[in-house]
Order: structure tokens, then C-alpha cells, then sequence
């Protein structure tokens, strides 16, 4: 069965099964942005190596 999940502009994509690492390589990290099309929240890449800090919640959806 596909699982989907609905995003902030109204379409749905899949929600695979098991999670899949998604990898910058970069010499300058604070000019990347990600945004979660589900949430809405902004981040910015960061100089921070640890894992689970190396993206700064910029904006959040209220």
C-alpha cells in the first residue's frame, strides 16, 4: 500500500517506508535553504557538523 502525505500547495506525494538521507556537500552551508512542504518551517544550512544541527529553523508555521 502507498502511503501519502499531503503538502502545503494542496498535492500529495509518497511516504516511503523507510527513511532516505538526503546529503549537501558544500564549502559555504548558510546559503542553503530547505523548506518542509508539509510543515512550512524554513531552515538554513549551518557550519554545525553534529547530526541533527546542521540545519537552523529559520521560519515556522503557526
Amino acid at each position: 500500500m502507498i502511503k501519502k502525505t499531503r503538502i502545503i500547495n494542496k498535492l500529495e506525494v509518497e511516504d516511503l517506508d523507510k527513511a532516505v538521507e538526503l546529503k549537501v556537500i558544500t564549502k559555504c552551508p548558510t546559503k542553503w535553504i530547505l523548506i518542509d512542504e508539509e510543515t512550512g518551517q524554513v531552515y538554513r544550512g549551518s557550519e554545525n557538523k553534529e547530526v541533527g544541527k546542521m540545519w537552523k529553523l529559520i521560519t515556522k508555521q503557526n
